[in-house]
């Protein structure tokens, strides 16, 4: 042992010279260096305090226990054991800081260089067994590799650093071994981890597992499978992938791999060349990147499940196979050899890339049991639109989710969505009728005996929900305003009360009103409001006058999910005449508005499109009647009244390409009625006096025009005459203090009145 540690340094150049010339056809042999051995039945413990020599080596059943100790190259061959906890192993002039070969190692803690490949995990030529290592928390550095392996070999990794570092390094380098990594990161200045198979055939290829791990490859590929081998890829559970050339697994000379991608993201390429096959499965994974075939005798299939998502390109890929729940988001123009479809979901172009059109060329298109959604856009206005086209035979049934659109199309007999060469595939559209711009079409199938082809059917057009909305906004202010007014006139039998003394009063109220598709299109609205008021005597005469004002809030309902809210702020002065001897009065108002219009429009595709406008009213009414009192406090009240009211025209624009342009809107509402009523003394001054009331009513204007995208004229038309019956009470407490309430209800042609409700007060001074 002395002789060998006073070795000159010249002694020590030649014979490292000597190993390095032998060692690339040695796969183990004991180092030149001096060492320390360790034979069978031997056990060597060494620790920090262990003077520094050259290097160990166990072999034939020998054990090496390190805790914390500083040693140049450990060298464990055939059956021997290498247990370290921490300390450093340092290989030189070309030398592993570790080589395993036929034997087992167990490090924790550990570093370990080498100026070659960091550690060697291997076997002796012509033996069938590998060296079986579990290493965890260390950090294994090389210039050509961080670990290299040998056939039939078990590594197991937990949280370990593996470096290749050199400009052509691998982080990996496995010829044949099976490798298990959790958490830590494999690197390579050049790449990653590398699969090659067994010179001599040893173990089942190269097998790689990878949970939570970072693997990069700085330069080149992060995995790259080559020479022939076959392999079992594993990336798990976070696992990341990062490639300088962008290619995150590079699958080459006649090489097998099969990768499996869970619970992990992927964000580049795949490469497939030199006659070699990928199959690729994802289970609960994602990747945004392309599979490419290189060259045409290379294979590849892509199976997406349980919810896995891939954003790419596909083309010249044999099989994609997408099932439960998983989408495929193709980024260009493909040809699939087969497609099979579980309860998956295909879709053309992504959603941040609207006016991007691709056609998907399939062989074989199957369709099993499930929801197989296939999700496609067009700019109708142009004719451009996603296209399937199955050239053999389709089975099975699928729902097509197209992309709605504000704009018209220009020839929807052009927009032929999906061709089919044989087969029975049914096709429908998942969300009823595609819209695009004032229409929405249906689906329909045509066959000329060679081919089958689905698309939009022009002549079963209706008006598309965008339409609606726009149709409805701008019909709904006139019901707006008729509601507004009567709490002006629901204030007279209080007023009756107190001799039309001045005063002040408030109403709140809510109203419903269903709207048929015969006035143009059909809705619900339902609104809410409240009106102030206050009026003063003028002077000795029988004469009131008053100013009102108040807000709405009518929320519509024009189904499939679209909507439109009015928000009206009003203010008006109005005057009242009561003449207490012959019970004659009368009302007058004039009333501004300010209406804020919001549309959302629920597409036929699932996307909402919204739109806003203001716009302003004006409206005047004029009643007269008389108030005519009956034995036993009986008392009828006939009346007329005329309402006039004209909104501003506009023009908006829906945020998906819709353009909406609406003349003045008018109204001419004639309604004549009779109130018959009966007050009952309650003491005290306090008088009840319950009602009802019939009327009808007949609105004279026809013809409201509205002007969607430009081509497209509707006509909003609430004209007709519908009848309206009334109950409510008044009530007054005091001679100066009375509340009120009252319930309506009216039916006509075009529109219905569930109810109307106004409740309020008014106090007089």
């Amino acid at each position: 042992m002395e002789t060998c540690l006073q070795l000159f340094p010249l002694q020590r150049i030649i014979k490292s010279l000597v190993w390095l010339t032998l060692a690339p056809t040695l796969l183990s042999s004991h180092l030149v260096f001096a060492l320390t051995p360790i034979e069978s039945g031997q056990t060597l413990d060494i620790d920090q305090n262990t003077p520094l020599v050259d290097n160990y080596r166990a072999r034939n059943g020998g054990v090496l226990n390190s805790n914390g100790a500083n040693t140049f190259e450990v060298l464990i061959n055939t059956d021997a054991k290498f247990n370290a906890v921490g300390g450093t192993y340092a290989g030189r002039l070309g030398n592993a800081g570790v080589s395993i070969t036929n034997a087992s190692g167990n490090l924790t803690d550990a570093t370990v260089t080498g100026t070659r490949m960091g550690m060697l995990i291997n076997r002796v030529s012509g033996t069938t067994t590998g060296s079986n290592v579990v290493i965890s928390g260390s950090r294994i550095t090389g210039i050509t590799a961080g670990i290299e392996t040998g056939g039939g070999s078990l590594i197991q990794l937990t949280d370990t650093q593996v470096t290749g570092s050199g400009p052509t390094g691998i982080g990996l380098n496995s010829f044949g071994a099976d490798v298990s990594a959790a958490g830590g990161s494999i690197t390579g200045g050049a790449t990653g981890v590398r699969l090659r198979a067994d010179s001599e055939g040893v173990g089942e290829g190269a097998n790689l597992s990878l949970s939570n791990v970072h693997v990069q490859g700085q330069t080149g590929s992060a995995i790259l499978a080559d020479a022939g081998v076959t392999t079992q890829i594993q990336v798990l559970n976070n696992t990341r992938l990062l490639a300088g050339n962008n290619i995150l697994l590079d699958v080459k000379g006649a090489s097998t791999a099969t990768m499996t991608v869970a619970n992990s993201t992927l964000q580049g390429n795949i490469n497939i060349a030199g006659n070699s096959t990928a199959n690729l499965t994802f289970d609960q994974g994602h990747m945004t990147g392309d599979v490419v075939l290189v060259d045409d005798p290379s294979t590849a299939t892509v199976t997406l499940q349980n919810n896995s998502t891939f954003t790419g390109r596909l083309d010249q890929v044999n099989g994609v196979t997408i099932n439960s729940g998983s989408t495929v988001t193709l980024t260009g123009n493909d040809t699939i050899g087969a497609l099979a479809m579980g309860g998956g979901n295909l879709k053309f172009g992504p959603d941040d890339q609207p006016d991007t059109f691709y056609q998907l060329n399939v062989g074989t298109l199957v369709g099993n049991p499930g929801t197989n959604l296939i999700m496609m856009k067009g700019n109708f206005a142009s004719a451009q639109h996603d296209f399937l086209n199955v050239t053999g035979v389709a089975t099975g049934d699928f729902g097509l989710a197209v992309s709605a659109s504000g704009l018209d199309a220009v020839s929807p007999l052009a927009l032929t969505l999906v061709r089919t060469g044989s087969g029975h595939a049914q096709f429908s559209l998942v969300s009823g009728p595609v819209a695009l711009g004032a229409w929405s079409y249906q689906l329909a199938s045509r066959s000329d005996g060679e081919a089958t082809e689905w698309y939009l059917d022009p002549t079963t057009k209706t008006v598309s929900p965008g339409a609606r909305s726009v149709l409805a906004l701008f019909n709904a202010p006139a019901t707006i305003l008729y509601a507004e007014g009567a709490t002006l006139r629901s204030r007279m039998g209080e007023l009756r009360f107190n001799g039309g003394d001045s005063g002040f009063w408030m109403r709140t109220y809510g109203n419903k009103y269903n709207v048929t598709d015969g006035s143009g299109v059909a809705y619900q609205q339902t609104q809410q409001g409240l009106s102030l008021g206050a009026d003063v005597r003028l002077g000795d005469s029988q004469w009131l006058a008053g100013v009102m004002t108040g807000y709405s809030h009518s929320d519509l309902n024009i189904e499939q999910g679209t909507s439109g809210t009015i928000k009206s702020y009003y203010l008006g002065p109005y005057v009242t005449w009561l003449d207490d001897e012959s019970g004659y009065y009368f009302d007058a108002l004039l009333k501004f508005n300010r209406f804020h219009n919001d549309a959302k429009v629920g597409m036929s595709d699932g996307t909402r499109a919204k739109g806003d406008y203001t716009s302003n009213g004006v409206s005047a009414s004029a009643e007269f009647g008389r108030h005519i009192k009956l034995d036993q406090s009986y008392f009828i009240e006939p009346y007329g009244k005329l309402t006039t009211a004209v909104i501003q025209g506009k023009n908006y624009d829906l945020d998906n390409g819709m353009h909406a342009d609406g003349d003045r809107t008018r109204s001419v509402l004639a309604e004549a009625g009779m109130t018959v009523g009966r007050n009952f003394a309650l003491g005290n001054g306090r008088v009840a006096q319950p009602y009802v009331r019939a009327a009808v009513l007949h609105e004279f204007i026809n013809n409201n025009r509205v002007t969607v995208n430009e081509n497209n004229v509707f006509n909003n038309d609430l004209s007709g005459t519908r009848g309206q019956f009334g109950v409510g009470v008044a009530l007054a407490l005091s001679k100066e203090f009375q509340v009120h309430a009252d319930f309506d209800y009216a039916k006509g042609e075009h529109i219905e009145q569930p109810y109307g409700v106004n409740v309020g007060l008014r106090a007089a001074w």
